[in-house]
């Protein structure tokens, strides 16, 4: 198949993450099929682990990790762009141009934003949303006037991005290599039945702390059972704490694909307790190895990958569950699975990920996509719009243009009032100014690695001790994810404070006592 010039741009570069064994695998395959395939890859996150993945040698790597971090960027993109323009005018002409495929992050986009300024004519660009959060959607929203195609990684994702934006979507669900055989699975009604997490161990997503959780309401409910948790990430020293006293609990660091596989023929079940996914690359890699997936519900991903009972277990918990909730919820699951017939659910499993999820059928959808998109006409970036998706500039993609006027609406009916702000990022950050002469008395985040910091002089304190600073107001400070606090207010009102938002459709919701 005749495929066109491909640039995939990898913030974060080769860590070990779902994202990067996608765009590695898929770089490679288009180059094995004699596709002129570029890799840009970014700096990596501190404290990730690098992937050990062998990149085709006829592969393009524009290497960019001697730069900062593509998220610490802002304004300043100009190192990022110089090297995948002087690629892009190398390789691409308006009679063939290049599919570049920017990714995860606001400002990778912005990078290509700022190339299709001066240079649309060369290239076809194709946003992917990657998982079920409001950061990726906002992106490919974003820079939509920019997308020749956006892509869904999940029926549940396209569904989303249908109702958002109007250019064309393609549904892709990723895929992974199928083993030549799989495993033959052994019943567990003789032995404990071993356990597999293999992820990120963080809280806001992963609710890692479900883990020792889940084993204790296993040994709860006398079923024997061992638990490898496997992985990286900020909730590492926490977790290793909890750990102490569980000797059926064992955790390793994180694994490249090859040892992953070999540690899904190992095991019974792949547990995930995710508030949200896409459509998680390892549930995909458990199934293909026909060990079987335990998943938490999320809106997207999971029923379309896995039928209960069937090829796997779907625990019926709510996003906003905490991780003891999940925890036990798992554990529920787990002991369901023992009373089945495990080594006919795993045959199942790996048979449907081979018709469903394998790799050739992926890079085949793949391949046709980037052929459509580059038969698109050429969208510029407009003038008029800062590139960088995390400008402070109006306009930008944290920022909108009239949230200056929105906040002085507000903090025009609270004057003399004492002020929380909820939200330590970007859009406090360029708004401050206007919070000069109000009686701000803290700023509040969720993320708890950052409760004591300051920011501009206030203290960014817990939502549960807004109380304690003696405010009576709290301002959401979010353009992203103003919806998600917004549900989650009753922190606030439970301890007497009003919450108000910005961007509600009507003055009536800008407020909320107790519901």
């Amino acid at each position: 198949m005749n495929t066109p010039p491909t640039l995939i741009l990898l913030p974060g570069g080769l860590c070990v993450s779902g994202v990067a064994v996608w765009a590695a695998r898929l770089a490679n395959a288009l180059t094995e099929q004699g596709t002129d395939v570029a890799l840009t890859i970014f700096a990596p996150h501190p404290g990730h682990r690098p992937l050990s993945i062998a990149l085709d040698e006829r592969l393009t790597r524009i290497d960019l990790t001697h730069l900062p971090p593509i998220e610490s960027a802002g304004d300043n993109l100009a190192p990022y762009i110089a090297p995948i323009a002087q690629h892009i005018l190398t390789r691409a002409r308006p009679e063939q141009p290049m599919a570049v495929i920017p990714n995860l992050h606001g400002d990778c986009f912005g990078v290509v934003a700022a190339i299709a300024q001066v240079h649309s004519e060369l290239i076809r660009v194709i946003g992917v949303a990657h998982s079920d959060n409001t950061y990726d959607a906002a992106i490919i929203t974003h820079y939509s006037p920019m997308l020749a195609h956006a892509v869904a990684v999940s029926d549940h994702l396209e569904a989303e991005l249908r109702s958002k934006v109007s250019i064309p979507i393609a549904n892709v669900p990723y895929g992974v290599p199928i083993p030549n055989q799989a495993i033959a699975r052994q019943p567990t009604a003789n032995r404990p039945i071993k356990l597999l997490y293999a992820g990120r161990l963080e809280h806001r997503q992963k609710r890692i702390m479900a883990l020792p959780v889940l084993s204790d309401a296993l040994n709860d409910r006398q079923i024997a059972h061992t638990l490898t948790i496997v992985g990286a990430g900020p909730a590492r020293n926490q977790l290793a704490r909890e750990l102490v006293n569980r000797p059926n609990i064992t955790m390793r660091d994180a694994v490249d694909p090859t040892a992953l596989g070999d540690l899904l023929d190992s095991h019974d079940a792949f547990v995930l307790p995710s508030r949200y996914e896409g459509l998680s690359i390892a549930m995909l890699e458990a199934l293909a190895h026909g060990c079987i997936p335990i998943v938490a519900r999320s809106r997207s991903g999971s029923a379309q990958a896995i039928s209960t009972g069937i090829t796997g277990e779907i625990v019926d918990i709510d996003p906003d569950a905490d991780e003891t909730e999940t925890g036990i919820a798992l554990a529920r699951a787990v002991e369901t699975l023992t009373r089945r017939d495990l080594p006919e659910m795993a045959n199942r499993a790996a048979v449907d990920a081979r018709r469903r999820f394998s790799l050739e059928a992926h890079v085949r959808a793949w391949q046709h996509l980037l052929g459509s998109a580059v038969n698109q006409p050429p969208k510029p970036w407009p003038a008029d719009r800062p590139a960088a998706y995390s400008s402070s500039q109006p306009g930008a993609g944290s920022v909108p243009i009239d949230a200056g006027q929105r906040l002085i609406a507000i903090l025009a009916k609270l004057a003399g009032r004492p002020i929380i702000i909820h939200g330590a990022g970007r859009h406090t950050l360029a708004l401050a100014p206007l919070l000069d002469g109000f009686d701000i008395r803290a700023v509040a985040d969720d993320d708890p690695q950052r409760f004591g910091e300051r920011l501009l002089g206030w203290k960014i304190i817990d939502p549960h001790t807004a109380a304690v600073t003696g405010a009576t107001d709290v301002i959401i400070s979010s353009a992203l994810h103003e919806a998600d606090i917004w549900r989650r207010r009753e922190v606030y009102v439970e301890q007497g404070l009003r919450v108000h938002r910005l961007y509600a459709a009507t003055d009536e919701s800008h407020a909320a006592t107790k519901p």
